[in-house]
């Protein structure tokens, strides 16, 4: 099994604007209370966390409202299209991989952008990521089974092109899209999809956000399971993953 989701803490990188996350102690067994607990302050959408129709769309639907089999990726495909600081992903740029996209529910897309400086450089990574063009969101649009995109990078809206960020995130999210095969394609940010992670890894993958009501997008945690892991035999204590 694989973790394609960071932990959310002290250092999770942030979108320019967004408040940092914050952690207090609220009880300490060292302090002579009964439990250790904490307080967790942070935005919905620091972190990896996955957009809803909501956010974009007032209409649009709440990540609360989506059936829990929404979350659940049987066809995932992962893709390689290296972006450096600022630049755009277009229609163009996802155009060869029309096949790959057409065959997929999940579509973990890799720039390698965060893997190269996510950690060294929290603050080039949350404010100079490269991110999509509007046209990328009419591209997704065109795909019937396409329920989500995951990505390596902070944000689908590079912070350079704050116009292009609005643009392309309605155009994946929201209803008005002509000749949409598809409702919307749900958006999950700032993932960990690492240089070794191949399609033999992604048997199944699993988003689980954060079960807020109302929300217009949650952090989450995302497993993939790869065919070894669901075979039976590999699972502990006579239980099985996916019966």
């Amino acid at each position: 099994m694989r973790l394609l989701s960071y932990e959310l803490g002290r250092d999770t990188p942030t979108y320019p604007g967004n408040p940092p996350v914050e952690l207090r102690p609220f009880t300490s067994i060292a302090d002579g209370d009964a439990a250790n607990q904490f307080s967790l302050t942070t935005l919905n959408h620091n972190g990896t966390h996955v957009d809803a129709p909501w956010h974009f769309d007032p209409a649009g639907r709440r990540l609360d409202e989506l059936d829990p089999a929404t979350f659940a990726f049987w066809r995932p495909s992962i893709i390689d299209l290296p972006k450096g600081p600022n630049e755009l992903i277009s229609a163009e740029d996802l155009e060869p991989f029309a096949p790959v996209v057409a065959g997929a529910d999940l579509l973990l897309l890799r720039t390698g952008f965060g893997g190269r400086i996510r950690d060294s450089d929290p603050v080039a990574y949350g404010h100079s990521g490269p991110g999509f063009a509007e046209s990328a969101g009419f591209f997704l649009r065109q795909f019937p089974a396409l329920r989500c995109m995951a990505m390596d990078i902070i944000s689908a809206g590079a912070p350079a092109h704050p116009g292009e960020a609005v643009a392309f995130h309605r155009a994946a999210l929201g209803p008005d899209v002509p000749g949409a095969a598809n409702s919307f394609v749900l958006l999950a940010e700032d993932c960990r999809i690492d240089a070794d992670l191949t399609a033999d890894d992604l048997a199944l993958v699993v988003l689980a956000p954060l079960r807020i009501a109302p929300s217009d997008g949650a952090p989450c945690t995302i497993l993939a399971f790869s065919r070894q892991d669901l075979n039976r035999d590999n699972v502990p204590d006579g239980g099985a993953i996916g019966e």
